[in-house]
């Protein structure tokens, strides 16, 4: 077997393991969502996690200079547009990797250049990060309507064609079909 059959063999592994990944199952955690951490917000006004009881919340993390995230930009503002004044809200956390992602203009520059439909509160300590145990840029977390973590995605929401955003727009809408509490 050649390096180019190799090589071609796992990444189909690589695109069964995803798709059984989103399987009709959601992973459920037990673990409640933190609090998020205090810090400056751009583009809605101050909230809690818990405020966000009865709705689903896709909480993002993020930082401005991440190709990666600004790759899923269009996913996120899509699902803030669907979902304004439904039972879903879209909150993101931007914590910073450079000393240039910590300057608060930067971040709400960045935010009104890119045409944000979400609020961002900022994160420069990464106590939101650290409480979530986030683990890479960009980092997509679904809560439930009972304030519980049920589901997270690391990475590119199309990554080489992976069509996960999909994956997530699917289990944001089962997450929606469930009672609250």
């Amino acid at each position: 077997m050649n390096a180019f059959t190799l090589a071609a063999a796992t990444l189909a592994l690589a695109s069964v393991s995803l798709s059984a990944v989103h399987a009709d199952a959601i992973p459920v955690t037990t673990r409640p969502a933190p609090a998020l951490a205090q810090g400056v917000w751009i583009n809605g006004a101050p909230t809690t996690i818990a405020a966000q009881r009865g709705k689903v919340t896709v909480l993002l993390f993020w930082t401005h200079e991440c190709i990666n995230c600004k790759h899923n930009l269009g996913y996120w503002n899509d699902w803030a547009k669907k979902y304004k004044d439904t039972d879903v809200t879209v909150l993101s956390v931007h914590t910073p990797e450079t000393a240039t992602e910590r300057v608060i203009g930067n971040v709400r520059h960045f935010v009104k250049d890119r045409n944000i439909q979400f609020p961002v509160v900022t994160d420069n300590d990464e106590k939101t990060w650290n409480a979530y145990s986030v683990q890479a840029w960009p980092t997509e977390i679904l809560i439930d309507k009972a304030g519980n973590i049920r589901y997270e995605f690391n990475g590119e929401l199309n990554w080489g064609g992976s069509g996960e955003y999909k994956t997530v727009q699917g289990l944001i809408e089962k997450l929606r079909g469930e009672k609250a509490g």
